[in-house]
């Protein structure tokens, strides 16, 4: 029955592959079609009337046809021209998308002769699927034969849509199978080249009257005229499972009007019958014959499911015969066994629960395959004797091919113990550092298989390697690194023995390996029982010192390569610090032409830091003047303040003495400010006069500023002659004043004599005119007061005051002059507030001008402070007296009040970082506040924050304060450090280290004798703390086992103060902080 099953199905599968006639997808066509009315006369008789049609296409315009139409009598109707058509291919982009109607009339002979033309376009949209339109006018509105109606029905429609069946996603012949897999894509085909919405594909269950558009799930391609889909995209699975089962079919059809037909019972469709696709070859597994020519090769297939309740497989051999296959294992895959080397094509082929074929016409349902030979098991060997004495370097190769491939080789000594056991794949393996004796080598491959010799007994080796009579090493015993990175000051020294040397000892050089280089020794000499070598004026880099003894040149190169006892060599590396170099940047420009607030800033890295300064580097900075330098002994720092324009240079010096010079830096300042005046003086009588100001220099743009009210351009008109006062002002604050006389023939001439107030708000300027020109005498009248008639004034407060001048001719001249005020002396204190119990706090006056002394006052009683700063300990009010030295005053009063509450607060930061490292403050205060504020530089980027501690960076280098506010009750304390934030490469700082340390801090800094050094590891470690003395010294050290955080309180006694060290160890990490002791 099986095999019964087998050839019936082998019959009607073969039947359904045989090869169809290759489709090629046809081009589509759409056919234009002209249809009309007949023509209206509205006018007059007519002899007879011409039409021409014209189609257009991208541009181009081709006839369609003409036609001529005989005599029309007045008011009547004529014929209608004949309909026209015309088929286009859908490649040949030629179908009109506009059409032009022209025309030309005659009158008849007994009216008065004429000739009467008209023409219009119509255009319409080709993307539409379906063009149909009836029209009697053109785009434009005009009638298409004068005075008469032509209505034009226009129709472009596609010309037949077939729909073809294939296979998979479409490849090769088109098919007859006309199956519907539920998992599996088939492609349907139509008449290509309709616009894309031609093309409405619809689906439709047999028996039902409800058609249906494809799901998005589906795929289209070329221009929507090729479908790809499975089963499950159109129905789920359970409802397409019904579908095969009840043995129902899906027809499929393209829901567009064409020339044949516009029933739609009379569409063109496809019928498909729904069905299971087989299950998928997913992958195979090939199992080779276990030796060479043992006959038991296999195949593991893994398909993509199991077999369903009544479903049948059979596998096919293309050529051969097939079986059934009735069962899959739990990994839904069966086996061929007892296979030999060869190439094998299996088919797929199944049927379902009622009897109808499953689908199997993807790649997935054959199977190509190729069986490899297993091939006899060959080895070889090779030995390599040992170079020197007491070597381990000898060799055996053994080369196998053959078998799986995967070997397993034994070497054995001569008292049958395995010395080495080695696995390779196919090729090569060397058992290495061998002494010399007698050695038994054996292989077998992964499977147990061994090779065999002639008479058909495994293949043993029997090898034995010799050795000669004799062993060298190389030492490193001092090196000195260059001071500078491109010096050649440093020197290497090694010590060479052992092997066998020549009277004069060892053959020795020295390789770099940046450029290949070989040295010989500067200086060699014995030393016992070895050779000191040194090689002196090197620069940095690696080296490699190599030695050879009196054998080494005696051997073969094959014996030269190591291990080798008559051969050394050592790489050393000889370091250096990096290149050191400098660049200037100029962080703030000269402002005004002649001002020396210029500044420089010099960039400095490589070379060896100090690391005992505050700077890495010391600077000496020079000013350039015709190519000679003139040191500048006031600036020291990495940045030179108060700077006249110029030409300057920096030089930086590290730890080693190597110094660098920085490219000759220019810099520059505006020009001179200059103002020059043009007037042309107005007429006494009539007549507008102008000032033209000229201004040269300075940075612009500028503004201006006249002594007449709303004047702010560089021009000014005048009405009258008179004294005027212009103050131009650049973009960077620079200025520059003037006055100008502007006297009309015979016109007043006013010279002044003017004294500011000294003090904001004060009354003592003064005002005196010097009166003369014109026609005396003179009357005067003062705008602000018309009872002052004088040309003197006094006791004036700052403003503007306006002299109406008159001369006995009866010429006024109105004289402006502008007493200036004085910028308003203040002072500010802040807020008061409330000490804690026995604390104090600094309050600071801040001015807003500079050069003032200062007075201060405690409840109406003066201190003896001078300064700007005042430590305030005691309640009651303060207050502070600034004086400037024109004697101006201002002043500003505080109440400050205490507590018996007592807060004592304290907290611990690092002293010095570098930018844009994490900084940790601390709040070690043993006593709870109500409300605690961390007060931090304005431009910290703070990345936690707490009570506790807070964690910031700083993207700037600078001196800084950190500031811890606490409060309780109704009091505050407040606690400050001091904190540098260096250039990158200036401090080494323990902060966002990968390694152990979390935190190392040490509070306060600075010191007069006492401080804490707080230790925060990431987990308990060991650890080792010291002390250094300002020389370096250790003075204590504190070594502490499995402890991730501790406090520890020293005391400096004696009167040395300094900068002294204080070095954590826990590892190989190390971090130090510098501490600064002060005298009490």
């Amino acid at each position: 029955m099986k095999m019964t099953y087998i050839r019936k199905f082998l019959f009607t599968t073969f039947l359904t592959l045989l090869p169809l006639w290759v489709y090629g997808q046809t081009d589509g066509k759409y056919r234009l079609s002209l249809s009309f009315d007949r023509i209206v006369n509205h006018g007059n008789s007519m002899k007879f009337v011409e039409l021409e049609f014209y189609g257009s296409s991208y541009g181009h315009e081709e006839e369609l046809f003409r036609w001529r139409h005989g005599g029309i009598d007045k008011h009547s109707i004529g014929d209608a021209p004949p309909t026209f058509t015309r088929d286009y291919l859908t490649t040949a982009k030629n179908i009109p998308s506009q059409i032009r109607i022209w025309s030309k009339k005659q009158t008849p002979a007994w009216i008065k002769p004429g000739k009467y033309y008209a023409e219009d376009i119509k255009r319409w949209n080709n993307n539409l699927p379906y063009i149909k339109m009836d029209f009697d006018k053109g785009d434009a509105e005009k009638s298409f034969i004068d005075k008469m109606t032509l209505m034009v029905h226009l129709e472009i429609i596609p010309i037949s849509i077939n729909l073809h069946y294939f296979t998979d996603r479409g490849q090769g012949a088109e098919s007859s199978l006309k199956l519907l897999p539920d998992n599996d894509v088939i492609t349907l085909k139509a008449t290509k080249g309709f616009v894309e919405s031609t093309y409405k594909w619809q689906y439709q269950v047999s028996g039902e009257s409800t058609w249906h558009d494809m799901p998005n799930t589906v795929s289209y391609s070329e221009g929507k005229s090729v479908v790809t889909f499975k089963g499950t995209d159109l129905y789920d699975q359970n409802i397409f499972n019904s579908l095969i089962q009840q043995g129902k079919n899906i027809l499929f059809r393209i829901n567009a009007i064409t020339n044949e037909t516009r029933n739609e019972v009379d569409y063109k469709k496809i019928i498909l019958t729904p069905t299971y696709s087989a299950p998928h070859i997913l992958s195979h597994d090939i199992t080779l014959e276990q030796c060479h020519l043992s006959g038991d090769a296999s195949i593991r297939i893994f398909l993509d499911r199991p077999l369903w309740p009544g479903e049948v497989l059979a596998f096919f051999q293309v050529g051969g015969a097939g079986f059934n296959v009735n069962a899959l294992d739990a990994e839904n895959s069966f086996r061929i066994n007892n296979l030999v080397a060869g190439t094998y094509t299996y088919q797929l082929r199944g049927t379902h629960s009622n009897g109808l074929a499953t689908y199997t016409e993807t790649p997935y349902h054959i199977l190509n395959t190729t069986i490899s030979n297993r091939p006899a098991i060959t080895h070889s060997f090779t030995q390599k004797n040992v170079s020197c004495f007491s070597g381990h370097d000898g060799e055996i190769t053994l080369t196998a091919s053959g078998g799986t491939g995967n070997f397993t080789a034994e070497l054995m000594d001569a008292g049958g113990s395995v010395v080495q056991r080695e696995s390779f794949n196919t090729g090569s393996t060397t058992f290495k550092q061998l002494s010399a004796g007698n050695y038994t080598l054996r292989l077998q491959d992964s499977n147990g298989c061994v090779a065999k010799s002639t008479s058909g007994e495994e293949l043993v080796h029997q090898i034995t390697l010799t050795e000669p009579d004799e062993a060298v090493s190389i030492k490193e015993i001092a090196k000195t690194s260059p001071l500078a990175y491109q010096s050649s000051d440093g020197s290497i020294q090694i010590a060479v023995s052992g092997g066998s040397p020549s009277a004069s000892g060892y053959t020795v050089h020295f390789i770099r390996t940046s450029d290949g280089q070989s040295f010989t020794p500067t200086e060699s000499r014995s030393d016992g029982t070895q050779y000191i070598y040194t090689l002196r004026n090197i620069s940095r880099g690696e080296y490699t010192a190599i030695a050879e003894d009196m054998r080494y040149s005696s051997l073969e190169n094959g014996d030269k390569q190591e291990p080798c006892g008559c051969h050394a060599q050592l790489a050393i590396t000889l370091s250096a610090p990096p290149l050191l170099t400098v660049e200037v940047e100029e962080t703030h420009f000269v402002s005004c032409h002649g001002d020396s607030n210029g500044e420089l800033t010099a960039h400095g890295k490589g070379g060896k830091p100090i690391v005992s300064a505050r700077l890495p580097y010391t600077y000496t900075w020079y000013k350039v003047s015709d190519g000679a330098k003139e040191e500048l002994p006031l600036q020291v720092d990495s940045i030179a303040h108060n700077l006249v324009a110029g030409q300057y240079q920096v030089k930086i010096t590290d730890a080693n003495g190597i110094s660098a010079e920085s490219a000759v830096f220019e810099l520059k300042q505006p020009d001179l400010l200059a103002l020059s005046f043009t007037t042309r003086p107005p007429s006494c009588n009539s007549g507008s006069g102008l000032i033209s100001t000229t201004v040269t220099g300075g940075t612009p743009p500028y503004t201006y500023e006249w002594n007449k009210e709303g004047a702010t351009e560089a021009n000014l008109a005048i009405e009258e002659a008179g004294s005027f006062f212009v103050r131009v002002v650049d973009s960077r604050g620079c200025f520059i004043t003037g006055n100008v006389e502007v006297t009309a023939p015979d016109a007043i001439s006013i010279k002044p004599t003017i004294t500011n107030p000294t003090c904001h708000d004060a009354n003592n300027g003064a005002i005196s005119l010097e009166l003369s020109g014109g026609t005396a005498p003179y009357t005067i009248r003062w705008e602000d007061d018309n009872n002052v008639t004088t040309a003197n004034r006094e006791n004036l407060k700052a403003g503007e005051y306006v002299a109406v001048i008159t001369d006995k001719a009866g010429c006024s001249l109105h004289y402006r002059v502008v007493l200036e005020q004085p910028e308003a002396l203040i002072v500010k204190l802040g807020a008061g507030f409330t000490l804690c119990h026995e604390q104090s706090r600094k309050i600071t006056a801040l001015p807003n001008v500079e050069n003032v002394t200062y007075q201060w006052f405690h409840n109406g009683q003066q201190l003896e402070e001078t300064s700007k700063e005042l430590i305030v300990s005691k309640a009651g009010k303060y207050r502070v007296v600034i004086t400037n030295e024109n004697g101006c005053t201002a002043m500003a009063e505080i109440e400050i009040k205490t507590s018996s509450t007592a807060l004592p607060l304290d907290m611990t930061a690092p002293t010095s970082v570098t930018v844009g490292a994490p900084i940790h403050a601390v709040n070690i205060s043993r006593i709870r506040a109500d409300k605690l504020e961390w007060m931090l530089p304005a431009n910290a980027i703070v990345t936690s924050k707490s009570d506790e501690r807070v964690t910031f960076t700083i993207p700037e280098a600078g001196v800084y304060e950190i500031t811890l506010v606490g409060y309780l009750g109704d009091c505050s304390t407040v606690v400050t450090q001091r904190l540098e934030v260096l250039a990158e490469g200036s401090v080494v700082l323990p902060d966002g280290k990968d390694g152990f340390i979390r935190q190392f801090l040490v509070t306060p800094n600075p010191t007069t004798g006492d401080f804490k050094v707080y230790v925060e590891l990431k987990e308990p470690h060991d650890f080792t703390l010291r002390l250094l003395s300002p020389t370096g010294t250790e003075m204590d050290r504190k070594a502490v086992q499995n402890v991730s955080k501790h406090t520890f309180e020293y005391e400096l006694r004696g009167d040395i103060d300094g900068i002294f060290g204080v070095e954590l160890s826990v590892g190989n990490e190390k971090s130090t902080l510098k501490i600064t002791k002060k005298k009490k």
